[in-house]
Protein backbone atom coordinates (compact mmCIF):
# COMPACT_ATOMS: atom_id res chain seq x y z
CA UNK A 1 0.00 0.00 0.00
CA UNK A 2 1.41 3.71 -1.04
CA UNK A 3 1.93 5.76 1.89
CA UNK A 4 -0.80 8.35 0.54
CA UNK A 5 -3.40 5.58 0.43
CA UNK A 6 -2.22 4.68 3.97
CA UNK A 7 -3.40 8.27 5.17
CA UNK A 8 -6.28 8.72 3.46
CA UNK A 9 -7.53 5.69 5.04
CA UNK A 10 -6.58 6.94 8.44
CA UNK A 11 -7.99 10.15 8.12
CA UNK A 12 -11.63 8.70 6.46
CA UNK A 13 -11.65 6.56 9.44
CA UNK A 14 -10.67 9.38 11.92
CA UNK A 15 -13.72 11.44 9.91
CA UNK A 16 -16.00 8.25 10.38
CA UNK A 17 -15.48 8.52 14.00
CA UNK A 18 -15.84 11.74 14.44
CA UNK A 19 -19.17 12.18 12.69
CA UNK A 20 -20.37 9.14 14.36
CA UNK A 21 -20.17 9.81 18.00
CA UNK A 22 -21.29 13.61 17.43
CA UNK A 23 -24.52 11.78 15.89
CA UNK A 24 -25.16 9.38 18.20
CA UNK A 25 -24.51 12.09 21.13
CA UNK A 26 -27.38 13.63 19.32
CA UNK A 27 -29.80 11.01 19.57
CA UNK A 28 -32.72 11.24 22.42
CA UNK A 29 -31.81 8.19 25.36
CA UNK A 30 -35.42 7.88 25.06
CA UNK A 31 -35.06 6.87 21.20
CA UNK A 32 -31.99 4.93 21.58
CA UNK A 33 -34.01 2.39 23.84
CA UNK A 34 -36.91 2.34 21.38
CA UNK A 35 -35.03 1.36 18.67
CA UNK A 36 -32.42 -0.88 18.98
CA UNK A 37 -31.36 -0.65 15.21
CA UNK A 38 -29.86 3.61 15.67
CA UNK A 39 -25.97 2.70 15.72
CA UNK A 40 -26.53 0.69 12.27
CA UNK A 41 -28.70 3.22 10.65
CA UNK A 42 -26.77 6.20 11.29
CA UNK A 43 -23.41 3.44 10.49
CA UNK A 44 -24.94 3.47 7.16
CA UNK A 45 -25.74 6.99 6.85
CA UNK A 46 -22.19 8.47 8.07
CA UNK A 47 -20.67 5.93 5.82
CA UNK A 48 -22.09 6.89 2.68
CA UNK A 49 -21.48 11.01 2.50
CA UNK A 50 -18.15 9.75 3.82
CA UNK A 51 -17.87 7.75 0.45
CA UNK A 52 -19.40 10.61 -1.25
CA UNK A 53 -16.77 13.16 -0.58
CA UNK A 54 -18.19 14.63 2.37
CA UNK A 55 -15.28 16.04 4.63
CA UNK A 56 -16.99 17.98 7.76
CA UNK A 57 -17.88 15.61 10.60
CA UNK A 58 -20.33 17.97 11.92
CA UNK A 59 -22.32 18.13 8.97
CA UNK A 60 -22.06 14.69 8.65
CA UNK A 61 -23.40 14.03 11.74
CA UNK A 62 -26.63 16.36 11.32
CA UNK A 63 -27.55 14.73 7.93
CA UNK A 64 -27.16 11.33 9.87
CA UNK A 65 -29.72 12.54 12.16
CA UNK A 66 -31.80 14.16 10.16
CA UNK A 67 -32.08 11.03 7.73
CA UNK A 68 -32.27 9.38 11.12
CA UNK A 69 -34.97 10.69 12.77
CA UNK A 70 -36.77 11.32 10.13
CA UNK A 71 -37.14 7.55 9.21
CA UNK A 72 -38.49 7.16 12.81
CA UNK A 73 -41.21 9.65 12.14
CA UNK A 74 -42.18 7.90 9.04
CA UNK A 75 -42.59 4.39 10.63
Amino acid sequence: MLPTQKGGIGRRAELYGSAYKLAWKQIPPAERRAQPDLPLRIYASVRRQVKEGAVDPIVIASAAVKEVLLLLETH
